[in-house]
């Protein structure tokens, strides 16, 4: 028999459709100066991923989006607001936007929405980062679900890690 990897347990959350799904975990952001770090944070990760293997080479096949702790409590927030709502309607967190390599700009969008098309109805959470886009559609009990861990998330990863700068300077002296 051979010897498996050490699993690691952290939390996380995953929300499956036909084709596509988001899993929502806890993320860390690096602060560097001179490539070093000095500074890490608490962030939400949420990555979405296609089911389907790609049908072109240079396809998109997951789109990670990464909150600072007070952006994914409001994710939560439209989520619910959204979910209440008696008619369709869609809410979207401000777009991430950063500059890649001679200028590019790239953006990434996410949004929530309730949908109704052919006497349906349902719940997607729908991620866009320039012409590629990929939607989990949900049922009700598993979006709100994503609202209550979005939540949770959100005050446990409200977190830093610095050096202690008292002790730096008393062993300096």
């Amino acid at each position: 028999m051979t010897q498996s990897a050490e699993l690691k347990h952290y939390p996380c959350y995953e929300i499956f459709s036909q084709s596509t799904g988001v899993e929502i975990r806890s993320s860390i952001k690096n602060h560097e100066e001179r490539a070093v770090v000095t500074e890490r944070s608490g962030r939400v990760q949420l990555r979405f991923f296609k089911l389907t293997p790609k049908s072109k080479p240079d396809e998109v096949t997951q789109i990670r989006f990464i909150c600072e702790p007070d952006e994914a409590f409001g994710l939560a927030l439209m989520i619910s607001q959204v979910a209440g709502s008696s008619v369709p309607c869609k809410e979207k967190l401000a777009p991430h936007k950063y500059v890649v390599g001679e200028g590019t700009e790239t953006v990434t969008t996410l949004a929530v929405e309730k949908w109704e098309r052919g006497g349906k109805s349902g719940y997607a959470l729908t991620v866009g980062r320039g012409k590629d886009f990929i939607s989990v559609p949900t049922p009700l009990s598993k979006f709100l679900f994503a609202a209550e861990f979005l939540k949770y998330l959100s005050t446990d990863q409200c977190w830093v890690e610095r050096p202690d700068r008292i002790t730096a300077a008393k062993s300096a002296s």
